[in-house]
């Protein structure tokens, strides 16, 4: 094979790839299917995002490293954020958590608090000043 046709052939291989990749994305976004990951560094970069809906209010003022697994059915999401400010909201109540986000992710916390927030179906803990918030398929 000629260095021209093996250039060829590279480049064929790296737009198969990169349109299989951003397919899948597509695919995901049209049909709501799978899980998708989101980081923004701020608080204020996650609400002004296309995901800002996501968040639904949990994140206060002064939110750094803000990370959001959701799957894209609405039906599971777990999410994460470092603040010095405790999460609060009239419409929760503190107590004993039973349960644990369905969807997994690498930075959550081990182990996971038992007390924390119950807002309806979403459950909020806290280890230190990072905060935890999730919801299942089944709560």
């Amino acid at each position: 094979m000629t260095p021209r046709h093996r250039r060829l052939l590279l480049g064929a291989v790296g737009m198969a790839a990169a349109t299989t990749l951003i397919g899948c994305t597509v695919v995901q976004d049209t049909f709501q299917v799978g899980q998708r990951e989101f980081t923004y560094e701020t608080a204020a970069e996650a609400e002004a995002s296309d995901e800002s809906f996501r968040f639904q209010g949990f994140l206060p003022d002064d939110a750094t490293d803000v990370r959001l697994i959701a799957q894209l059915d609405g039906h599971a999401a777990v999410m994460r954020w470092t603040s010095p400010t405790v999460f609060t909201s009239e419409y929760c109540s503190e107590g004993t958590i039973s349960s644990e986000p369905e969807i997994e992710a690498d930075w959550l916390p081990d182990p996971l608090p038992t007390d924390g927030v119950v807002c309806s179906s979403w459950m909020v803990v806290r280890s230190g000043d990072t905060q935890v918030a999730w919801t299942n398929e089944s709560e």
